[in-house]
C-alpha cells in the first residue's frame, strides 16, 4: 500500500487509536470498549500504520467488526484528520470485506447516523444499500440509524 501498511490491532495502538476516536466522533468510544475488542471471540480489526518519513509507524487509521457466522457487521471506521480525503478508508474496508470472505462472511451490516454523510456516501460508494432505519438508535441525541446492507457472496 502506498505510504500505509495493514496490521492487527494491538493494546500499543490503543493511545493513538484513542486519540482518533476524540478526533472523530463527537460520542467516542471509550478505552473499555476498544478494550473489549483485543480478545472478543468475534472481534474482528484492523489498524493502519504510516510507512512514511517521521510518521513511519503511527496509527492513522482503523476498521473494527464482528464476524458472526457468515455475518461481518461493521462497527467503527475512523481516518486522522490529517490524512482523510486520501482514499484510506476506502481501501481499508475493501480489505476488511475482502478478508471477512476469506473467512465465510456472505453479508455485511452496519449502522450509521443519516447525518453522517461523509460515512453514508462512502458505504454506498462500496456498493452498501439502506434496507431500514432504527428510530432513535443513538441514546445521546435520538437520532435515528441507516441500517446498510451489502452482500458479499451470492448463495451457491
Amino acid at each position: 500500500m502506498n505510504g500505509w501498511q495493514l496490521d492487527h490491532f494491538k493494546r500499543a495502538d490503543l493511545e493513538p487509536i484513542l486519540a482518533i476516536e476524540k478526533s472523530s466522533f463527537k460520542w467516542p468510544w471509550g478505552r473499555l470498549s476498544f478494550e473489549g475488542e483485543l480478545h472478543g471471540n468475534s472481534c474482528c480489526n484492523f489498524v493502519v500504520k504510516s510507512t512514511e518519513g517521521q510518521t513511519a509507524g503511527q496509527v492513522i487509521a482503523y476498521a473494527f467488526w464482528r464476524l458472526t457466522v457468515d455475518e461481518m457487521h461493521i462497527l467503527k471506521v475512523a481516518v486522522t484528520p490529517a490524512r482523510r480525503g486520501q482514499g484510506i478508508a476506502t481501501r481499508l474496508l475493501k480489505r476488511c470485506l475482502a478478508w471477512s470472505v476469506e473467512q465465510g462472511a456472505v453479508s455485511a451490516h452496519l449502522e450509521v447516523r443519516p447525518s453522517n454523510v461523509a460515512a453514508v456516501e462512502l458505504y454506498r460508494k462500496l456498493g452498501f444499500e439502506v434496507v431500514g432505519r432504527r428510530p432513535s438508535y443513538y441514546t445521546d441525541t435520538r437520532e435515528d440509524a441507516l441500517l446498510m446492507m451489502k452482500i458479499l457472496k451470492e448463495d451457491v
